[in-house]
């Protein structure tokens, strides 16, 4: 105990801040002195890497980042976990309830958060050093509640303790907004890799207002005016994604982007002049990549500031801008390209929207084509034109996509193993060490000609779905472990085709109610994701799965053969409870929609099945793997699309016909939706996702995949070469 470095810290702060003892201080007390005691040691490893001179500055400007707890990733990066289970045996909390009592940083909700969080820890990995930019977002993500058979959303306020892992910097810039002047105050976070003594830093941005109250106007009782502005200014960085549906969501998400991006083009040029003297040599001094697409106003501030700023020319400007930008395409649904209104670009900053009709004209005169389409500025025709890489998560979208960009090409991205897997995984992990597997990377065939693995390893998946019921309260659901674990954890969306899920769940459903001996094996089907909460279709494909789940629970007949299991509010820390328990991951999203799926890949190093379609990166990497695919071709949607009458396929394929009709007729108290709403939608708008077509292929390979599941070798084999066929996905760019 007298060696306990760590504990003597924690004493120390105790006295400091809250002169306390260590068994009279209360959790928040004692986490506060921990992180503080951790942070000791985590600030020389930070200074270090600060240290490093690279060649060429790396930044990365994302509007999401999904992290997860930095607590639990801290203690064993700086292999500390002895001296904490030491200094707990003297008090009352454990280390999962300090785990618990830490909130997780609500900075993304979705795969752009994951993807750039991927890399942004790679480059910590590979000891590059980057900078990566983020907006401080005091109420984060909407935080989801599933109440009354309907999503309710509210602020998810992870601040409210403050972050005992940030610290404020001394600098700050001033920036104009609607001709009003506004601070932008930077804090750093640290990314840490278990792997090295490497550590990355995080920068994220507050809006502060400059401006004082209006006491005039407080004599006179008016209090509107009185704070108006100040609570303009300070809220701007309060949430992530509002719904930006109408006119004022869209102008707060434009002002938004505007604050995020000349704060970070400003913070690089700042950061570049503490090393180097000329200007003209930022591009090869400097590399910026922008994971998606909300980060696109930087090249134009980029370009505008060296042009206005510095006085280059605008070609040069332009060239330069060429050399420093990298454009990363993450989402593909059309909501997700980008145009806002030039009327809205004008009110943000008349300077700004009298540049862009500049970079028109440029544009104009060396492409013949123009940035802005309908009076609207296009985000990709800035990405297109004004980077010098374009790329897209997938292989077969780049290729075959007439949305693709002629300068576009392809990257493979890889995940976060050590987050999600290997760490994470501990009964699968502890089944490779007793067979004496160490290497995950290097899995090969060969290792598992002992037969003994497989009951080991099917028994280690029955464990962690054990500890998903127990650690996310699911007891009462009386889910059965020995069940098929079928997931789908994305943001609801109509191009990740969760009403597909339902709508084959309730096939099932009605065929075993016509014949109960037909062979299909318990399976439990697990939903988890947000709906925008301005996007109607979204919140009724909600609303149906609940009441399908419903009306499944109440069925004596079938409720132990099917379940129907949503699980709220998903984030980092039940993702990583729900890949391990994993045995079938669902990638449904619709081909010409489908870039990437880290859900997929996750679930893969989880050793779980995939079904997927036919889209996305299975096209990436060409080694063997026994994925369950159904569906199109990329190639063969347009000409689907053009000979597709869903009305038609109702009248004519009499098992959508079937499934439909009993889903209207259902009275409500066994089926609690309307889901005539839905299907109203779908003839109208023409089943534009192709749910009708795709339903009895996908049931089908269920019915498949519910047989294969029985052969417990082959199951376990096909595991294992999805696992080999992942083990390829790694970044394989250099920026």
């Amino acid at each position: 105990m007298k060696d306990n470095i760590i504990l003597k810290r924690i004493q120390s702060f105790l006295y400091s801040f809250y002169a306390k003892d260590l068994k009279e201080a209360r959790i928040g007390e004692v986490y506060d002195a921990l992180v503080n005691a951790l942070m000791q040691d985590l600030g020389i490893r930070w200074v270090e890497s600060n240290k490093i001179n690279n060649d060429i500055d790396t930044y990365l400007l994302s509007f999401e980042y999904n992290p997860s707890k930095f607590l639990e990733e801290v203690v064993l990066s700086l292999d500390l976990k002895d001296q904490l289970d030491d200094f707990i045996k003297d008090i009352d909390f454990s280390y999962e309830d300090l785990i618990n009592y830490e909130k997780e940083p609500s900075l993304g909700n979705g795969d752009i958060g994951t993807a750039a969080w991927y890399l942004i820890k790679e480059f910590s990995k590979k000891k590059i050093k980057a900078m990566a930019y983020a907006l401080r977002y005091e109420s984060g993500s909407m935080k989801q509640e599933i109440r009354e058979g309907k999503q309710f959303v509210n602020p998810n306020n992870w601040l409210y303790r403050g972050n005992k892992w940030e610290h404020k910097k001394s600098f700050s810039y001033i920036l104009n907004i609607e001709n009003r002047d506004l601070k932008s105050v930077a804090y750093d976070m640290p990314v840490i890799n278990r792997n090295n003594k490497f550590i990355n830093t995080l920068r994220l941005w507050k809006s502060e207002s400059i401006n004082k109250i209006n006491y005039m106007n407080l004599s006179s009782g008016d209090l509107e005016s009185v704070y108006s502005d100040y609570a303009k200014d300070n809220s701007l960085t309060q949430f992530l994604y509002l719904d930006n549906s109408n006119y004022e969501g869209k102008f707060y998400r434009l002002r938004q982007e505007y604050f995020y991006c000349v704060s970070c083009i400003q913070d690089i040029f700042r950061r570049y002049f503490k090393k180097e003297a000329d200007i003209k040599f930022i591009g090869e001094k400097v590399n910026i990549i922008l994971a998606d697409i909300h980060p696109t106003q930087a090249i134009i501030e980029f370009i505008r500031s060296l042009y206005q700023g510095y006085g280059i020319e605008l070609e040069e400007s332009v060239n330069l801008a060429r050399k420093v930008f990298t454009h990363i395409a993450i989402l593909l649904t059309p909501e997700s390209k980008e145009y806002y209104s030039m009327d809205m670009v004008k009110k943000i900053d008349s300077n700004f929207y009298e540049f862009l009709y500049i970079l028109n004209e440029y544009c104009k005169n060396k492409y013949n084509d123009s940035i802005f389409e309908n009076n609207s500025l296009s985000y990709k025709k800035i990405n297109m034109y004004f980077t010098k890489n374009f790329y897209y998560l997938s292989k077969v979208y780049q290729e075959n996509s007439e949305d693709s960009s002629k300068n576009s090409s392809y990257i493979n991205f890889g995940i976060d193993k050590e987050l999600y897997s290997y760490t994470n995984n501990e009964y699968f992990n502890k089944v490779l060490s007793n067979h004496n597997i160490y290497n995950i990377e290097s899995f090969a065939l060969d290792d598992f000609e002992d037969k003994t693995i497989f009951d080991d390893l099917d028994e280690s998946k029955l464990l962690n779905k054990k500890n998903l019921i127990k650690k996310l309260g699911l007891e009462n659901d009386r889910i059965n472990p020995y069940s098929i674990f079928d997931m789908q954890l994305s943001v609801f969306h109509e191009a990740k085709r969760q009403l597909l899920n339902a709508l084959s769940i309730a096939s099932i459903y009605y065929k075993l109610k016509d014949n109960s001996n037909i062979n299909f094996s318990p399976t439990s089907y697990i939903f988890s994701g947000f709906a925008n909460d301005g996007y109607f279709m979204a919140k009724e494909v909600i609303k149906f799965i609940l009441a399908l789940k419903h009306m499944i629970d109440s069925d004596v007949l079938i409720k132990n053969k099917l379940k129907i299991i949503f699980i709220e509010d998903i984030n980092v820390e039940k993702s990583k409870i729900l890949y391990p328990a994993c045995d079938i991951y669902s990638n449904l999203t619709l081909v010409n929609f489908d870039n990437e799926s880290f859900n997929m890949l996750n679930s893969a190093h989880n050793f779980s099945n995939i079904c997927s379609t036919k889209g996305g990166i299975l096209e990436n990497i060409t080694k063997e793997n026994s994925i369950y695919k159904f569906g199109n071709e990329f190639i063969e949607i347009n000409d689907v699309k053009k000979n597709y009458n869903a009305r038609d396929f109702y009248y004519k394929d009499d098992i959508i016909r079937y499934i439909v009709d009993n889903l209207i007729n259902e009275d409500y108290y066994r089926l609690p939706y309307n889901f005539k709403i839905i299907y109203d939608y779908l003839i109208k708008y023409n089943d534009s996702f192709f749910i009708f077509k795709d339903l009895d292929k996908l049931t089908k390979l269920r019915f498949k995949m519910s047989k294969d599941y029985l052969d417990k070798e082959l199951w376990i084999n096909n595991e294992i070469r999805n696992i080999i066929w992942a083990n390829n996905f790694s970044l394989d760019k250099k920026f």
